[in-house]
Order: structure tokens, then C-alpha cells, then sequence
């Protein structure tokens, strides 16, 4: 009884077909024996040829011949020009009822998957469509009806059936609708996948593909012309023996497929075969081509052609094919032909050597494709460790893991030049670097909540350009030239001073206002506690923590970024020892809620340590031991006293000398209230930058430093110590088995197994063929 199938694959876990067929793409370069069930003696040369007994008509061959089959790379392509007797030379070669006769074409490429299955197994037919194999060459809008289509399975396959079958797929699922109008589609780039199985069947792979047209006349242009680029590309495939059929009544040189194939397959390749041989009045040009005599060297095949009788639509079931090209061919016309290129048989018998040969010289390639698949199975299988029924086990399971975790995790922080390119992520370093320079700048820049004059300039260079102004006899003609630059932006003491040129900042986003209106309102509050003319001694202190009041929060953005970089880092750790895919999920997922708990509790710390830094810097007495402090302080005042001496009033003749002393002490004295503001200043910016550089310093070399390598983080934190300290529930909990491990398990065993018996197999075939010798 016929049923329906949905073709769905039972693998598990998607990856045993991967698996296999990968364990065995060399087997598909060299494609297996098709034909040896019809190797018959016709003559004693080809007999001697044969293999003995042959190795993969055995059960456990299924996993090499599968391959092939989900690697949908077959090893024989039948190609030729539309009516050129394909349909019916694929019946011959593999028992399928293909509907034969006029008006009848191929629309779309055919795979027949042959299989041999135990002795006394039901014969089974299946049919499916799949995608396609080659680009599409046609442009047709996408239509995925064919994806519906229920699939096809029975135990026989009769020719009114499978008729029946070919016109449902054609219009129902295919979307063949003939002709050349706007709305035809005479083709279909999905492949119909014919399978056989039973224990008279041999392995094997064959495609056909629909013929290439001369004339569009009945399909339209840009058809015609996918239908060739779609041929070439099947053709081109190195893995391909091309079967090229031609018409024997007509002549070679007007059939395209001919020519097409010469240009593109290389002989060795490319085996002819000349088509309705018995249809030919004068059959001497086709055996002076066939036979490669005459003036047709340019049309020989490799080993010559084949000539061959098609079976017609009027010719039963009970029609005798070998005995009929017997008849036709021991005719004397037909003499000049060698007897092993005449007739179907000889034909099957030729691809059968000529592919089992093919498989003998890529043995080596096949052994080495085994052999990665099985170490790349076993790595897999060892990933998941063995059952894990004891507290013992569960614990040494856990410890390779973190052991691994560890491994990676010490070079990431000490030597991430061993890393691989494909690690890219854990170079933490390197993006902590570029953090950290970035973190500095914008902390010089935009770090203070106030404008000091002249931002970014430094102290001594201030006063070297102030004693090269004030004193210009005193320098060079170099040093002369450099003060007319500082003249340009000096500024008197009885206005507010120019912005002087510094440092840009790296970004514009606020514009502070100048420090010394802060400082004079502060002033005007505390001076109501104090003498006229004494700076009260928290003034400076409320200045300076005003002023650094944007610290705390730029840096607590620069650990969030630090802290992210690290969790991308410990995450693609766990994904690289302990991944879901050939892991255990629970693990994996346990594992990752630690590395959470791990990195909130760094961050916690580090964001703890800078909180304390922030608060002692603000509360103890404003103090250092830092002598620049002293130095950059002189030299602000120097500016000062410099600019003050220089533009002291001067008296004169008649001046008054009380008025003139008034005057001087209005301009001099440290009590006038500009003199104070300008001192508060200096005293505030000079500590500030110092205690600036300290911090950055801190929190760069420090926090962040600390957050990367902490005992307790999300790098180091998962180690054996950690996991030593686990109660036994914990590690149960940890490393318990969920049904995806122990099914991934048996999985893995089972491919370890298949691949291990693959090996066997192609060794045992290689040896039995070693009597093929250049066929």
C-alpha cells in the first residue's frame, strides 16, 4: 500500500546527518558502484575488472552510502538535448518506469538514490522534493507550494503510477504551466528525489537533468538559456561522471549538448553515448565516431562511445531490451564498434568499474575525512564527560570545566598575546587601555564644574612667559618673538583676565561659568564671620569640593564600561569550555547566574572603593606632601606680582605723596578684594590639578586594575577553590544530567561509533580493490 510521508528527519539534535554525511564528502567525489547487479560476462577483459566481492552491498555501508544521499551530490549526471532518448536510457540504467514518447520532456532535474538494505527486507519507493542544487538560473517569483507536497512511499513503483505522479507534482507543486506567454513556467529549479531501497538493489546516485533546447520555440528565451547555464554548473562539478546522449539520427555536430560538453568536462570525465541507434538508416558515420576512426577524432569520447537501443512507449513490460541490442548490434554494419561499448549492459557495466574506481583513488581523502569527523565527534562526546551518578564524579566533571574556564581566564589577563584572533573578546586589556586613556581626557577637559582662567595652561609656562614679557632685554631674539604672542593675550590686573590658549576639550556640551564669580560670592558670604581683609580658612575647602563635584559620577560611568567589557569577556569564556551545543544547558545556565552574582559583586566593590576615595578626598583637611604644589603655586603668584609691579601707578611732580600711597595699596595689597580672589584662585587650581592627577590615577591604576584581576570577580572568581567550597547539593545542583546531555550523550557514542565502522569499512574497501587498475 501506498502511503504518505513528510519527510521529516528523526536526528535528534540536527547534527547526526551533518555528521555523517561530512564523515564521507570524499566518498561523494568518488561516487560508489551504480550497476554491479548488472555486470554480465561479455567479454573476458572487462570480467577480470570486476571486484570480487564487492564491500559496500553490506549493512553496514549505510552510513557511506547515506552520505551521498544528504550530501545531494550524485556521481552520475545524464545530459542531452530535449527528445534525445534520455527518459529511456534512465530507464534502462535503473528500473524506473520514466513516462517515454513524444511531447514528453523533463521539466526539472531527477535524483535516483539507490540503496541495498539487509536480505529479507521489504522492497520501499520513496518520493520527495528537495531543494535545489545549483542557483537558480531562471528567475521564476518565489513559489514554495512544493514544500507542501506530502511525499510518496510504497513498496512498487508501476509505470501508470508513476505517470500519475509526475503530473501531480508537475502542476500541484512544481507550477508547470507549458507555453510562452507571460504567465508560463515550463521549468522548476527543486529536484524530485526518487529513492529505492531492498535487498536487491545496489548503492548508487543518479541525476538527470532536463535538455538543453536549440530553438525556443515552445518554451520562452530567458528559459532556454537557464536551462543551459543550470546544465553547465551540474556539469562542472568535478565530483560528476557526465553521461552526454545524443541522437544517433542526428547529426553530432548540430546537437549544442555535444559541444558544450567538450568545452567544459575534461574527457576523463565524460563518457557519450549515442541514443535510437535502431532507428538509423545508414548508421556510418555513427560507427566511424563510436569506433573513433575516420575524421572525427575531435568527437572520440575517452574510451569511445556507447551505441545503445531505446526502449520505446509501444514496448511492454515483457519487451526483452539486451536481447533486442544484441540482434541490432551483431548486425556487420555494426561491427567496427567494440563489443564492450554496444548495448545497455555494457553500458552499466562500464560505469560500474569506472565509478568503483573513482571511489578506489579517493580513498585517502576519504580516510583522512573520517578521521577529523571522528576526533571533531569524540572532542564532543568528551565535552559532556561520562555519567555522572556520584557526588565524586559530578564534582571531577565540574573541576575540567573550571579548570578550562581558569586556563583561558589567566591569559586574558597575563598574557592575551596568546589568545587567538578568533578570542578577540577577551583582550580586555587593550579595550581597558583605550578606556582609560579616553577617561583621562575627558576628566582634564570637562572634570571641573567651574572655568579656571587660562584652563590647560601650565604654571611655569605661564611665568617664563611672563618674565619674557616684563624683561624682553633679558632674551633672546627667539624668546623675544614668542613674548609678542603672550603681549597679544596679557592682560592688566584692573580687568578680567583673557582666555589664554590651552587644551580644547573633547567635547562642547557645557559652558561653565568662570571660577572667579564663584569665588567672589563666596567670599561676600564668608567675610561676614571675618576681619576685613582675611580669608576665612573653609573657603578654600567649599571651593575645591564644589569644584570637583563631577568626579564621582564620570568615573562611575567609566567602571560601567569597564565592568561591561569584562562580563562580554567571562561570558565568551563560559561559552567557549562550556557551551550549550555540547555542554549541558543546566550548567551552562547555573554557570552564567554565578558570573552575574560575580560581576555585580565586583562592580559593587570597585564602585565602594571609589565612593570612599570620593568621600575622604572631601572630608580630611586639604593637604600634600606634593612639592610641585609649592612651585606651580610660586609661579602663579610671580605672574601676578609681576603684572601688579608693572602697572603700579607712578607719581608725579605734583602728586601727593598720601594720595600716591593709597593708590599703591590699593593696587598691591594682598587685603584688596581682587588680590584675594585672584590668590583663592591660584591656591584652588593648583591643588585641584594635582589632586586630579591623583585621582585618575586611582581609579586607573587601582579600581579598574583590581576589577579585572579581584580573586572574587567574574574572571578569576570561577576556580576550583570556589568550587571546593560547594556543599554537595550545590555541586549536584551544578552538574546534575538533564535528558539533553544524556541524549547528546548516546548521540555523540553513536556517531563515534557509525565513523569508527565507516573507517573500517573504507580501509576493508580499499584494500579489495586494489586489483582496479586504470579503467
Amino acid at each position: 500500500m501506498a502511503s504518505r510521508s513528510n519527510n521529516k528527519s528523526d536526528d535528534v539534535f540536527g547534527l547526526e546527518s551533518q555528521v555523517d554525511s561530512e564523515a564521507n564528502s570524499a566518498t561523494n567525489s568518488a561516487p560508489t558502484s551504480p550497476i554491479t547487479n548488472y555486470m554480465d560476462a561479455h567479454d573476458k577483459a572487462a570480467q577480470d575488472k570486476r571486484i570480487p566481492e564487492n564491500p559496500f552491498d553490506s549493512t553496514s555501508s549505510k552510513i557511506l552510502f547515506d552520505a551521498i544521499d544528504q550530501l545531494q551530490s550524485c556521481g552520475l549526471v545524464i545530459v542531452g538535448g530535449q527528445s534525445t532518448g534520455k527518459s529511456s536510457l534512465l530507464q534502462s540504467l535503473t528500473d524506473i518506469p520514466f513516462p517515454v514518447g513524444a511531447g514528453l520532456c523533463t521539466r526539472f532535474a531527477t535524483r535516483i538514490v539507490s540503496r541495498r538494505t539487509a536480505p529479507g527486507s521489504d522492497p520501499i519507493v520513496k518520493i520527495t522534493i528537495t531543494d535545489p542544487d545549483v542557483k537558480d538560473a531562471f528567475g521564476y517569483p518565489v513559489d514554495n507550494a512544493w514544500k507542501q507536497y506530502p511525499g510518496y512511499v510504497s513498496d512498487r513503483l508501476e509505470i501508470e503510477q508513476f505517470r500519475d505522479i509526475m503530473e501531480e507534482i508537475t502542476t500541484k507543486y512544481m507550477g508547470i504551466r507549458p507555453g510562452t506567454g507571460v504567465q508560463s513556467k515550463n521549468f522548476a529549479t527543486q529536484v524530485l528525489r526518487v529513492e529505492l531501497s531492498g535487498p536487491n538493489r545496489s548503492h548508487f546516485s543518479i541525476l538527470d537533468v532536463p535538455g538543453v533546447f536549440e530553438f525556443p520555440d515552445t518554451v520562452k528565451p530567458k528559459e532556454m538559456t537557464g536551462i543551459k547555464k543550470m546544465v553547465e554548473e551540474y556539469m562542472r562539478q568535478p565530483a560528476n561522471i557526465v553521461i552526454c546522449v545524443a541522437d544517433a539520427i542526428t547529426d553530432l555536430s548540430n546537437q549544442g549538448i555535444f559541444n558544450m560538453a567538450i568545452n567544459i568536462v575534461e574527457k576523463k570525465r565524460l563518457v557519450g553515448v549515442f541514443t535510437k541507434c535502431d532507428l538509423l538508416q545508414d548508421p556510418v558515420k555513427v560507427v566511424e565516431i563510436a569506433s573513433g576512426g575516420g575524421s572525427h577524432s575531435r568527437k572520440s569520447m575517452h574510451d569511445g562511445w556507447f551505441v545503445v537501443r531505446n526502449r520505446t512507449e509501444n514496448e511492454g513490460d515483457n519487451f526483452d531490451l539486451k536481447d533486442a541490442e544484441d540482434r541490432l548490434f551483431s548486425q556487420p554494419r555494426w561491427a567496427q564498434v567494440r563489443s564492450d561499448r554496444k548495448g545497455s549492459s555494457m553500458l552499466k557495466q562500464y560505469l560500474g568499474n569506472l565509478l568503483c574506481a573513482r571511489i578506489r583513488d579517493n580513498f585517502p581523502a576519504i580516510q583522512s575525512s573520517i578521521q577529523r569527523l571522528l576526533q571533531d565527534a569524540q572532542s564532543s562526546r568528551k565535552s559532556l564527560g561520562d555519567p555522572r551518578s556520584n557526588h565524586n564524579l559530578r564534582q571531577q566533571y565540574l573541576r575540567e570545566i573550571l579548570d578550562r574556564y581558569r586556563s583561558i581566564a589567566f591569559k586574558t589577563i597575563n598574557s592575551p598575546g596568546k589568545l587567538p584572533d578568533s578570542m578577540e573578546a577577551l583582550r580586555v586589556w587593550s579595550r581597558v587601555k583605550e578606556s582609560n586613556e579616553t577617561f583621562t581626557e575627558e576628566m582634564r577637559a570637562h572634570g571641573h564644574v567651574y572655568q579656571f582662567e587660562d584652563q590647560g595652561v601650565d604654571s611655569m609656562t605661564k611665568l617664563t612667559e611672563a618674565l619674557a614679557y616684563h624683561y624682553p632685554h633679558q632674551t633672546s631674539k627667539k624668546q623675544a618673538a614668542e613674548t609678542r604672542e603672550y603681549e597679544a593675550v596679557m592682560t592688566p590686573p584692573s580687568t578680567p583676565p583673557k582666555e589664554r590658549r590651552g587644551r580644547k576639550p573633547l567635547s562642547q556640551d557645557n559652558n561653565p561659568a568662570p571660577f572667579v564669580s564663584v569665588i567672589q560670592k563666596q567670599l561676600q558670604v564668608w567675610q561676614t564671620t571675618e576681619l576685613l581683609g582675611l580669608i576665612h580658612p573653609e573657603v578654600i575647602k567649599v571651593l575645591y569640593k564644589q569644584q570637583s563635584e563631577k568626579w564621582q559620577g564620570m568615573a562611575e560611568a567609566h567602571i560601567n564600561k569597564i565592568a561591561s567589557d569584562i562580563e562580554i569577556a567571562s561570558n565568551s569564556i563560559l561559552q567557549n569550555v562550556c557551551s550549550p551545543s555540547t555542554g549541558s544547558t543546566i550548567l551552562f545556565q547555573e554557570l552564567s547566574t554565578i558570573l552575574s552574582q560575580l560581576q555585580t559583586q565586583a562592580k559593587q566593590k570597585a564602585l565602594s572603593e571609589l565612593e570612599d576615595y570620593c568621600r575622604r578626598d572631601r572630608e580630611h583637611h586639604l593637604q600634600t606632601t606634593d612639592k610641585r604644589f609649592e612651585q606651580n603655586l610660586r609661579a602663579l603668584r610671580s605672574v601676578r606680582l609681576l603684572n601688579t609691579y608693572h602697572s603700579m601707578p607712578q607719581p608725579q611732580k605734583d602728586t601727593d605723596p598720601n594720595v600716591h600711597i593709597f593708590a599703591v595699596f590699593g593696587h598691591c595689597h594682598h587685603s584688596i578684594e581682587k588680590n584675594m580672589i585672584d590668590d583663592a584662585h591660584d591656591i584652588v587650581k593648583v591643588y585641584y590639578e594635582l589632586s586630579l592627577e591623583a585621582f585618575v590615577r586611582y581609579v586607573t591604576k587601582y579600581i579598574t586594575s583590581d576589577f579585572i584581576s579581584y580573586s572574587k570577580g567574574p574572571l578569576m572568581g570561577l576556580s576550583t577553590d570556589w568550587m571546593f567550597n560547594l556543599d554537595e547539593e550545590e555541586v549536584e545542583r551544578l552538574a546534575r544530567e538533564d535528558e539533553d546531555t544524556l541524549q547528546k550523550r548516546a548521540h555523540f557514542d553513536d556517531v563515534v561509533e557509525k565513523l569508527t565502522t565507516a573507517g573500517e569499512i573504507v580501509q576493508s574497501a580499499r584494500n579489495q580493490t586494489q586489483s582496479l587498475g586504470g579503467l
